[in-house]
This record gives structure tokens, sequence and C-alpha cells, in this order.
């Protein structure tokens, strides 16, 4: 069963690596979402209201491709895993091919966005993502 879950800023959602335990739906405040890449984190998408997160692992039954760190107070619903694996059970075959072909492509562009360290400004600016806020999300992912 989902519940809502509030999160204060600075807050760790989910680490890269880590197994999955819940897709989430953000429905207020914003994430910021970093793939490790050579010793760096890159920030490879910004999370805000009605956004989803963790379903690159759900779907591909495979650990998190990235970490997520709330930038301000969030509102997150969670929905269990197993949850998400009934309602994906009565979905056409074609729809569940649809969403990992989809979750696969997503995952094959934000490796060549970290890999290549591209930092596109409707994630952060280069300004804003500066070598201390890097140090400060490494820290908080420690």
């Amino acid at each position: 069963m989902s519940k809502t879950t509030f999160f204060e800023a600075k807050t760790v959602l989910f680490r890269e690596g880590e197994i999955s335990s819940d897709l989430m739906i953000i429905k207020a405040g914003e994430v910021v979402c970093l793939k490790a890449s050579k010793e760096r984190l890159i920030p490879v998408f910004l999370a805000k209201e009605n956004d989803i997160l963790g379903e690159s692992a759900m779907l591909l039954g495979v650990p998190y491709t990235y970490s997520a760190i709330t930038l301000s107070r969030v509102e997150v619903i969670k929905i269990p895993n197993s949850d998400f694996e009934k309602a994906m059970s009565s979905a056409p075959d074609w729809l569940s091919d649809l969403t990992s072909t989809m979750v696969s492509r997503f995952q094959s562009t934000s490796s060549l966005v970290a890999e290549n360290r591209v930092i596109h400004s409707s994630i952060l600016s280069e300004e804003q993502y500066t070598s201390s806020l890097e140090i400060e999300y490494k820290k908080l992912l420690s």
C-alpha cells in the first residue's frame, strides 16, 4: 500500500547501487539525482512535482542506478515493490516492454551524461554545482 512521506532538505532518499525497495512519486519539492563517474558525482536529473524516482531499479530488477538527495522539503508517495509488481503483472506485455525500453534508454543517456561530465543548466548550472557542493553531496552519501 502506498504512503505519503515527508523528507527534509539534504536527505538521501537512496544511493546508487542499493537494492530498490520503493518507487517514489514526488508530490512537492525538488530532488537532485546524481551518478558517480570517475570519482565525481554528476547531476543527471532534477526531480520535481509528479516526477518518478526508482523506476529503473523497479522495472529492470537492478539496484538503483543513481543516488537521490532532496534539495528542499519533499513530499513523496512511496509505492512498495510488491504493489508495483502486482500492478505490472496485470498490464499488457507490450506496455511492460515499452516501459522497460524507455527506462533502458534513460539509463544509457544518464550514463553518457555522467561519463562525459555534462552538467545541463536545466538540472544545475555550472555556477550552482560547485566543487564544495559536490563534496557536500559526497559526504551525505558516505
